[in-house]
């Protein structure tokens, strides 16, 4: 009588087991996890922080005293940011080699807008490989629908030489981005 009941248990458990997604519903599902829904895509910059060092500071004390605030972490190669909005965490992280949907805001330390796709009310797609270092890590490190905010060093962005007339020679450059969408 027990052999039956397990057996009976076993087989049971095996017919729960083929009730599982098919490979459609799961790469669907996948494909789910690699867009921020509609409903979450930020429409401006409001929930960002805009605390950052004041911008008198030389760069290095600048990037020591904003990397010193809370929420702010520091990466090995200098990038900082803060996470302003998580979104789905088990939304995969882009690799470099992927192309990106995002929103942003540029600003130079003092505040000054340089760019933003907020502005121009349209997000941009772009291979995360083909864009300055700061972004390339930064975004790396973001999941699906999260807004962070990016204090990148002038050697993470365009460097001793700037992007004159807008951008200064040996400018940081802070950046409001929000995770859309990864794909391959």
């Amino acid at each position: 009588m027990k052999n039956s009941m397990t057996l009976i248990l076993a087989t049971a458990l095996m017919g729960l087991s083929g009730c599982g997604d098919t490979p459609e519903e799961k790469a669907a599902k996948e494909a789910a996890l690699k867009v921020c829904p509609p409903s979450e895509v930020l429409s401006d910059i409001s929930s960002y922080s805009t605390e950052m060092a004041a911008s008198d500071l030389a760069q290095p004390e600048w990037l020591a005293a904003n990397g010193a605030m809370d929420g702010v972490v520091t990466t090995e190669s200098g990038l900082q940011y803060r996470v302003n909005k998580a979104g789905n965490e088990k939304g995969p992280m882009p690799a470099a080699t992927q192309t990106v949907r995002v929103n942003y805001h540029g600003l130079l330390r003092d505040g000054n807008v340089f760019d933003s796709s907020y502005k121009r009310g349209e997000d941009i797609e772009f291979p995360l490989n083909k864009v300055i270092k700061g972004w390339t890590e930064g975004v790396g490190l973001m999941r699906p629908c999260d807004a962070w905010t990016f204090y990148i060093p002038s050697d993470l962005a365009y460097g001793p030489a700037g992007r004159p007339p807008v951008i200064p020679p040996a400018a940081p450059l802070v950046f409001h981005v929000q995770l859309i969408e990864v794909s391959d």
